[in-house]
């Protein structure tokens, strides 16, 4: 069975963050942290913008790509 997952979370693992560390970072909760992860799709201009240069990617679309 393959399991996707979107790319906010593998950037995450990748950096050896739990949710709660990256909401602490962007000042958000990590519950609504963890929905993002869940809903990449709801992200807003502004928080996609934060994570970009949270996980130090070059744009938003390789920040919201599916990953295998």
């Amino acid at each position: 069975m393959d399991k996707r997952r979107n790319n906010i979370t593998y950037l995450r693992l990748r950096n050896i963050l739990s949710q709660k560390d990256v909401a602490e970072t962007l000042g958000i909760s990590q519950v609504y942290y963890g929905r993002l992860e869940k809903n990449p799709e709801k992200i807003s201009l502004g928080m996609a913008s934060k994570l970009k240069t949270l996980f130090k990617v070059d744009s938003i679309d390789e920040l919201l790509e599916e990953v295998v």
